[in-house]
């Protein structure tokens, strides 16, 4: 219990000290929705709306970039991104951004670190449940689960190591052609950390990022 009320005391004492580190500025917010299908969401200190709104237009265009660029699904024109590189599975090596390579050499490096719980190969049974829940969403009285077996078939086609970087020549190529990529499970959360980063070097020192719910504060 003393404990508990000395850390209390600690706390009382240190909020003025905290209060007069905060800028003397208000705290404005942004938020978008069409990037990374999901809800992003600005906040930060400036001296007014407009200052605030363009710092935020700064940010929304590298996290636009870093959307075009991990997007499964579309192409961009003037970019090659991971829906690229799917269509080139078992093709040979595309040229790609140093950014794809960036993130597919984290990937791997997490499917190392937490044992093959986190593989953006899985594309391949992604696929099939992306598939099965579309189609139940649009004919629920057809709604099923897909077959046991066909999961199993897919799956042989995840094999990480499949996925070659060369950072000499900026390629990547999936030796598997019936493999693909899915990042779901990183790209939101690198792209955040990475935005960040840009946003620091720019002179940012306090700033809420949360997109989609991956939060990174700065100061």
């Amino acid at each position: 219990m003393k404990k508990i009320i000395s850390l209390i005391t600690i706390l009382i004492l240190l909020l003025p000290s905290l209060a007069a580190c905060a800028p003397q500025q208000k705290i404005y917010q942004a938020q978008f929705f069409e990037l990374f299908d999901t809800v992003t969401v600005l906040m930060g200190y400036a001296d007014t709306q407009e200052e605030f709104g363009q710092r935020a237009e700064d940010i929304k265009q590298d996290i636009e970039e870093f959307h075009k660029l991990y997007d499964i699904y579309n192409s961009y024109e003037g970019y090659t991104n991971l829906h690229d590189v799917n269509q080139m599975a078992g093709q040979g090596p595309i040229v790609v951004d140093s950014r794809i390579l960036d993130l597919l050499e984290f990937s791997k490096q997490m499917y190392a670190d937490f044992n093959g719980k986190v593989n953006v190969a899985m594309g391949a049974v992604l696929r099939i449940w992306h598939e099965y829940r579309s189609y139940g969403q649009d004919y629920p009285e057809e709604a099923a689960l897909p077959e046991r077996s066909e999961l199993e078939e897919a799956a042989k086609h995840c094999n990480i190591d499949d996925i070659v970087i060369d950072r000499q020549n900026s390629t990547v190529t999936l030796l598997d052609r019936d493999m693909s990529l899915d990042v779901g499970a990183i790209a939101k959360g690198y792209a955040a950390e990475r935005v960040a980063k840009l946003a620091q070097e720019r002179g940012e020192e306090h700033l809420l990022i949360s997109l989609g719910g991956n939060v990174r504060a700065i100061g």
